[in-house]
């Protein structure tokens, strides 16, 4: 359902990725009780010395890294509840990092994050199924259950996880009922 791109200047390592991916992923789910299949997470290496990034008009040459989310939206879904995930992802990329965003040294500049940003989508087609509007997941879930189900069968493992996933999380199962 999400789709966040990470765009980075900052040269990050497997081990970097894979925390900011996976905390990116554990504060979505909980933010909005998503199974994490659903859940991608990119990363878009950037050359700040090719000049194509721009800020209050300028070339931006030190550092481009910024966190785009592609999220479905609805009443039930605030402004209030957008700004604190920006905020936990945005600590999320620091813990990762291990910067301080005071008094950073130019080095430790190159680590800052400039945004982190939500964009609304129309409509996704994800796995094979339409995805319903945010907050009516758990209707959908339920019917969308067989199909789930027959991809596990012919081995998708994508699908088996997530079948593994609504039984042993409390809150899918709770949605399921």
């Amino acid at each position: 359902m999400p789709f966040y791109e990470i765009h980075h200047s900052y040269a990050l390592t497997d081990e970097q990725r894979q925390s900011i991916a996976h905390s990116i992923t554990n504060l979505h789910c909980a933010a909005f009780t998503t199974p994490s299949f659903f859940v991608h997470v990119q990363f878009i290496s950037h050359d700040v010395s090719d000049r194509t990034y721009f800020m209050a008009g300028k070339p931006r040459t030190f550092n481009s890294n910024r966190i785009i989310g592609v999220v479905r939206t609805s009443p039930a879904r605030t402004k209030a509840d957008f700004d604190s995930l920006a905020a936990r992802i945005e600590a999320a990329w620091y813990k990762a990092l291990t910067a301080e965003k005071e008094g950073l040294s130019h080095a430790e500049e190159a680590k800052r994050l400039l945004m982190v940003t939500f964009v609304p989508m129309v409509t996704i087609r994800e796995g094979g199924m339409e995805i319903p509007e945010a907050g009516q997941e758990g209707g959908w879930l339920k019917q969308q259950l067989p199909y789930i189900q027959e991809m596990s069968n012919k081995g998708l493992g994508d699908f088996a996880g997530l079948l593994d996933e609504l039984q042993s999380r409390d809150d899918l199962r709770e949605m399921l009922q």
